[in-house]
């Protein structure tokens, strides 16, 4: 007997944010093991239909309107009703923070059991975080499990409202390493990239540019860097940063690049071009910092910020990372100079790093481990 998963995925194979790009390569990996599974997501797209992609049945929702940057589709409702009533699912797998899609899966008929992968708290939502966390012992059923990717994500307080610690499984994220690897056609892109820019050393950064991601303190950093920043990725705040780049632009400062979105194609490039991946985040709402471990599968070392989250689970100082504080832009200067001046330390850090990665997240035993859990909580170990 095959079992049956529903996936709320938020924007899962649409955009390439953390929580995304997880459920896209956690929903494969359980295709793969034999598992049907269907992934419920939002959508900017009116007229996305369903599709199946690498035995992964997707199912699109419009997003109609949004509250306290929380996406608010109706469809969601009828859409994970039908799906149940066409039939049954043995298990519901909610992804938070996603209030809206934990009030659906709470709703979904046929008693399926119940799991909630926490990546991160709600942190800035100024209404939406306190209005959930006064209503969602009143009127929301805790779910069955809980799943962290480290003890840290555990030790949240905000879990409290969900689980207790029995309820609680540490389950790291998996990263495919296969896209990663330095393949001939990588190599010669990767030289094309490190010609363009002189053969200056090059730090890299990506992620949606959003407040607690922390490029503006990067940017600001760079003013004291000898090297080139290329920046991935865009969002809300692109234009700030931009303007931020060009004030503090000087002939002796570090260049500033902004390279847009990058396809998953062309991630491997940038990760193997650049001599530094810099995550600069300032606030806990950066709970993993799953490009950090894609950097560090291409063995790259990591200048990362002490957020007290799993960020520091996954790259520890001293041992893969150099760590500052956060917003401490003169900090990140300094880390990121002495991993320049000092080669031969950083590609200590990377190689490092890349062992960490591949033992530690690897996306077989998670999709293994997941499985598991949904068969103990199903009472069926032949899934």
């Amino acid at each position: 007997m095959t079992i049956r998963v529903l996936h709320f995925g938020k924007f899962a194979f649409e955009r390439a944010g953390g929580i995304e790009r997880h459920v896209e390569v956690l929903a494969r990996a359980q295709a793969a093991q034999g598992a049907d599974v269907i992934v419920l997501a939002y959508t900017l797209d009116a007229d996305a239909n369903s599709r199946r992609v690498d035995g992964v049945q997707i199912e699109p929702v419009f997003v109609r309107a949004r509250f306290s940057s929380q996406p608010l589709a109706l469809g969601l409702i009828l859409r994970a009703r039908q799906l149940a009533r066409e039939k049954p699912f043995d298990i519901v797998h909610q992804h938070w923070p996603d209030p809206f899609a934990h009030l659906v899966a709470s709703l979904i008929p046929g008693s399926p059991a119940w799991v909630v992968s926490w990546h991160s708290d709600i942190v800035k939502q100024r209404f939406l975080g306190p209005i959930y966390r006064a209503l969602a012992p009143i009127f929301f059923c805790k779910p069955d499990a809980v799943i962290g990717a480290t003890k840290t994500h555990m030790a949240s307080a905000q879990i409290d409202i969900f689980a207790d610690t029995a309820h609680r499984h540490v389950i790291p994220y998996g990263i495919d390493p296969a896209p990663f690897e330095l393949a001939p056609s990588v190599s010669n892109s990767v030289a094309a990239l490190r010609t363009r820019y002189a053969g200056r050393p090059i730090v890299f950064a990506l992620g949606r540019h959003v407040y607690y991601k922390g490029f503006d303190v990067l940017i600001r950093a760079m003013s004291r860097v000898p090297a080139v920043l290329l920046l991935g990725g865009g969002g809300p705040l692109t234009p700030e940063l931009t303007q931020l780049a060009e004030r503090l632009s000087t002939e002796s400062a570090g260049q500033v690049v902004f390279v847009g979105s990058i396809p998953d194609a062309e991630l491997p490039v940038y990760y193997h071009a650049c001599d530094i991946f810099c995550l600069p985040s300032v606030a806990t709402t950066e709970a993993f910092g799953i490009v950090q471990t894609e950097a560090m599968l291409c063995g790259k070392p990591i200048v990362n910020t002490n957020l007290g989250t799993g960020v520091n689970e996954v790259a520890p100082q001293g041992v893969c990372a150099l760590t500052v504080q956060p917003e401490d832009d003169e900090a990140l200067a300094q880390a990121l100079n002495l991993l320049i001046e000092s080669p031969e330390y950083a590609q200590a850090l990377g190689d490092v790093g890349r062992e960490r990665a591949l033992d530690h997240y690897n996306v077989e035993r998670m999709a293994v481990d997941t499985l598991a859990l949904y068969a103990s909580l199903t009472g069926n170990r032949d899934h």
